[in-house]
């Protein structure tokens, strides 16, 4: 049996720990992304973004709107469709992306 000593620091560990709250935003759906971010940022305030389906046409401008106006980071992007297919986001490797033919 545990004492009730053991528990309070538990949960002052707990308390104390680093949380990420995370929304995972699909890049073709444009500016309709933003609008998500401010509801979802507004109802649980968030520490950053997942930007899926950057393998295809889009080019995610939207993640610079959104990173504007609510100062999130982006954390992660995928480009493709496979767990793997996820990756840090490289913020240089991103901006020359933008302006690739």
């Amino acid at each position: 049996m545990s004492s009730p000593g053991c528990c309070r620091k538990i949960s002052q560990t707990i308390l104390l720990a680093s949380h990420e709250v995370l929304l995972a935003l699909d890049a073709a759906s444009g500016m309709n992304a933003l609008n998500q971010a401010r509801k979802f940022h507004k109802a649980v305030p968030l520490t950053g973004l997942i930007v899926t389906k950057l393998d295809g046409t889009s080019k995610g401008g939207m993640v610079v709107a959104i990173q504007q106006e609510l100062g999130l980071p982006i954390k992660f992007i995928g480009l493709g469709e496979q767990p793997d297919d996820l990756q840090p986001f490289d913020a240089k490797q991103f901006a020359q992306a933008l302006f690739e033919e």
